[in-house]
């Protein structure tokens, strides 16, 4: 009976994804409220499934889950920019995008579907770039806390990712990040006091830069070691 809770959930998940896209035709619903409502509907279920299977990938390739993961946060990007085009809809884009995509990715990552043309460690600098670039539009459109959350899934998915492939940062570079980001995260304080502009925000903006080196470190760290350490 328990080997076929992973089937049954999977099952549900996509009966229930499938259901709330019905309904959001029929009742004429918005894009974006029809696509977070499937998903809703549909990750937990599916994400309960894998992770219950002994052998999820056998069952559900890692590329199509990923594939209807880009395919899902494209349809969220475009239903929030189908109600607002203007620039400061790019922040709640993009966290649409961030949320609805890094459940699948993850998955994909975790079960090897190799789809990406960039190296681990480009892959990360390019996720550092992007989420410097949205905490810059965060700040310039007055959206600070979610420009502020989307940077850090940008740049701790990205980091991930690269641990993920391979790349392990030594001890000491792993503490000058630290440290680089408290920095930083204080100069982006001190440049907010200067222009007298709203402080609020330019607090919560260095305390992401500040936040989000310690929170890579703590989630890539290696556990096997870190017992080995705690054994001694």
């Amino acid at each position: 009976m328990s080997r076929r809770v992973p089937e049954f959930a999977l099952i549900i998940g996509v009966v229930l994804g499938l259901s709330a896209v019905v309904f959001g035709l029929v009742l004429g619903g918005g894009l974006l409220d029809t696509v977070v409502l499937a998903a809703v509907g549909t990750y937990p279920f599916v994400a309960f499934g894998l992770l219950r299977d002994d052998d999820p990938a056998s069952v559900v390739p890692p590329r199509w889950v990923l594939a209807g993961g880009v395919l899902w946060a494209s349809l969220g990007v475009v239903g929030v920019l189908a109600g607002d085009s203007s620039p400061s809809a790019l922040i709640p884009a993009a966290f649409a995008g961030l949320v609805l995509a890094l459940p699948p990715a993850a998955y994909a990552v975790r079960y090897g579907a190799g789809v990406n043309p960039l190296p681990a460690r480009a892959t990360f600098a390019v996720g550092v770039v992007v989420a410097v670039g949205l905490l810059v539009v965060g700040l310039v459109t007055s959206q600070p806390v979610l420009g502020v959350v989307d940077a850090l899934l940008a740049a701790v998915a990205a980091g991930l990712y690269a641990t993920a492939r391979g790349v392990r940062l030594a001890e000491r570079t792993r503490r000058a990040g630290v440290a680089a980001g408290a920095l930083l995260g204080v100069a982006l304080v001190l440049v907010g006091v200067v222009l007298g502009d709203e402080l609020t925000n330019w607090l919560l903006a260095g305390a992401a830069v500040a936040f989000a080196p310690s929170l890579y470190v703590v989630l890539s760290r290696d556990r096997k070691r870190g017992r080995r350490r705690r054994t001694r």
